[in-house]
């Protein structure tokens, strides 16, 4: 052969090969097959180009929300087999809803906590990579989002549908306690009345009762969102009264000094509780004689006083007889039964 002919042969070869290596790169883009240049050795002296298809996990499970802001992703196994003297490991990769992803680590593991800078709802993927002299690493899984959350509910509470007083209640309280959640939304509701134990309720309320009469039942309450952060509990104090006062007794009536009244005088009545808190007057319309019994049809007019034992009651018709009970009114509103009727007493 002429050197003519072998140069000519050599540069055939050379674009062969050539042809060749651009043919198994291209074919490696397509099939999502990575090329890696392994270490020469006895078995490959000649550090030959080696690519392989690796595919992605086979599916990803819908990343959980965790307290303190932790996200918890995980996913199954690539089908790709790594091989003899080959290391299988995953990235995991995150970023914002539709991309891009930036990885955040490399784990031998099917699973992953992470816990972004701040709350929000995050993107994850999932490649597998297979190395061993080289690297092969697959497209991404399919993309799942999550929510970080590390802000705890808020938290409210109502008694009988309005805002708890500090005052008495002379029955039993509907009590509710409500939370809300912008993150991952309410998980539960938890409370502890008068020491009793730990209840919580699923979701974003719960309405019971407290009852029985005590000067300091105790609501300790909190709320929990869906990722398990919890608000700082709370204590309400509900106070219930359901014994009525004593009624005030030696009622009298006489004739005012000042024109259309009349003095009253009684003796003061009593409450174990929640305490005095004054009397409501009941009299008649003018011109009652003789006095019937005491009930609030027959006296239809009121007056309520404080804590006294004597009352001069006016806007009466001067010359007429009118007939009056006094009840005692505790701080629970609770109202005594009707003093003794005084009177007719006619007015000055």
């Amino acid at each position: 052969m002429t050197p003519r002919s072998r140069a000519f042969s050599i540069d055939r070869l050379l674009a062969v090969a050539f042809v060749f290596m651009v043919t198994v790169a291209l074919a490696g883009m397509a099939s999502q097959e990575t090329g890696a240049s392994f270490t020469g050795s006895t078995s490959n002296p000649s550090n030959t180009v080696r690519t392989m298809n690796v595919q992605p996990p086979a599916s990803q499970n819908n990343p959980t929300s965790a307290a303190a802001g932790v996200v918890n992703v995980s996913w199954t196994a690539t089908p790709t087999a790594p091989g003899t003297g080959h290391t299988l490991s995953y990235l995991v990769l995150r970023g914002l809803v539709g991309g891009p992803y930036s990885q955040i680590a490399t784990t031998s593991s099917l699973s992953y906590s992470d816990t972004p800078s701040s709350d929000g709802t995050y993107e994850y993927v999932v490649q597998a990579r297979i190395t061993g002299g080289g690297s092969f690493t697959s497209a991404n899984s399919a993309a799942k989002s999550g929510i970080s959350d590390r802000t705890a509910p808020t938290k409210s509470i109502t008694c009988d549908g309005a805002a708890c007083s500090s005052g008495w209640y002379n029955a039993a309280v509907s009590v509710t306690v409500s939370g809300a959640d912008g993150g991952t939304g309410m998980g539960s509701i938890t409370r502890n009345v008068d020491g009793a134990g730990q209840v919580s309720t699923a979701g974003a309320s719960a309405t019971f009762s407290v009852s029985g009469e005590s000067a300091g039942h105790s609501v300790v309450y909190f709320t929990t969102d869906a990722a398990g952060n919890a608000s700082s509990s709370a204590t309400q104090t509900v106070r219930i009264d359901l014994t009525a006062p004593t009624a005030p007794s030696g009622l009298t009536s006489t004739k005012g000094t000042v024109a259309g009244t009349i003095d009253l005088s009684w003796t003061a009545g009593s409450d174990a509780l929640s305490g005095l808190a004054g009397y409501t007057i009941h009299y008649s319309n003018a011109g009652m004689n003789p006095c019937s019994a005491a009930t609030p049809a027959s006296y239809p007019n009121t007056t309520t006083v404080g804590a006294v034992t004597s009352y001069t009651q006016g806007g009466l018709t001067s010359g007429q007889n009118y007939c009056f009970y006094v009840t005692t009114r505790d701080n629970a509103t609770n109202s005594s039964v009707a003093s003794n009727v005084a009177g007719p007493t006619k007015a000055k």
